[in-house]
């Protein structure tokens, strides 16, 4: 007679397989939890205004690749219907080219231009146009017309973004050397709001971002104070730096001209003393 044994699996067998399956069971259970958080969770729970903080060194860093943004491009990051309801010529870009001139007499001038108008059908737009072509079209025609014209450089170029909350911001700056003046620059900026047909002022756009007008004056003055004692320092060493009165009502939100909203809704202020002074002197405070 041939007798068969049963043999029972060594206990170290069944703990090992009581530990796989805890293991399965916390690895599904991780899975379920991570796909529910991804396709159930509640957005309106995410605050808009919560964001990564910027560090210092982020801040720094825009200030100093500032110069190279203007690459007369138009950075879109909304949906081009929107745009083209609102557009005068429905084949053309948002923003297109209103003068464009790359020409050198020597002993004359040097020019390298690159104006833009936007292409929108509004009345404040309109007057955005005209202000571009009186301040940057005119003088490079001027210095192409005037037969006295010697050792002129003149550039102009732009940067162009449409933010996610329909919000148009364009930047232009022109850099103009005349024989042994000083090199002057000057930035214009313009902004405006698709959703309401209306230029979008600097107040209205620290509330688009949640910023404390209060807070916003304090570190534009922060600013101007240290940009100032760099130049006391400077005088010191002999240079002629323009000089900055940190008391000037210029600085307040109010009155501040100059400003924009870039990439990743980074919002730009601009003291471009260029606009005004023979210099090329500017502060930017970046928030």
């Amino acid at each position: 007679m041939n007798v068969v044994l049963e043999t029972k699996p060594p206990k170290d067998d069944y703990k090992r397989k009581i530990i796989y399956t805890v293991i399965l069971v916390i690895c599904l259970l991780a899975i379920l939890i991570s796909a529910y958080v991804l396709i159930f969770r509640n957005d309106e729970e995410v605050s808009p205004t919560e964001q990564v903080p910027v560090s210092e060194e982020k801040y720094i860093q825009m200030e100093t690749e500032f110069e190279e943004i203007f690459t007369n491009e138009t950075v879109n990051q909304i949906n081009q219907s929107i745009l083209i309801a609102n557009k005068i010529k429905k084949e053309d870009e948002i923003i297109g080219t209103a003068y464009e001139s790359m020409e050198k007499v020597t002993g004359k001038y040097s020019l390298d231009v690159k104006i833009p108008y936007i292409n929108i059908n509004n009345s404040t737009v309109v007057k955005y146009n005209n202000e571009i072509e009186q301040i940057f079209k005119q003088k490079a025609l001027d210095i192409i017309n005037d037969s006295g014209s010697k050792d002129i450089i003149y550039t102009v170029d732009y940067i162009a973004y449409i933010n996610e909350n329909n919000i148009l911001s364009i930047a232009i700056r022109s850099i103009l050397k005349e024989g042994n003046n000083a090199q002057r620059t000057i930035i214009q900026t313009y902004n405006y709001d698709f959703q309401n047909n209306k230029e979008i002022t600097l107040e209205e756009l620290l509330k688009e971002k949640d910023l404390n007008k209060n807070n916003v004056e304090n570190k534009v003055a922060n600013k101007i104070k240290q940009e100032q004692a760099k130049v006391e320092e400077l005088k010191k060493l002999g240079y002629n730096i323009f000089e900055r009165d940190p008391s000037n009502d210029m600085y307040k939100v109010e009155n501040t001209t100059e400003y924009f909203l870039g990439k990743d809704n980074f919002l730009y202020l601009i003291y471009a003393y260029g606009n005004e002074n023979y210099t090329s002197e500017l502060d930017l405070v970046i928030f």
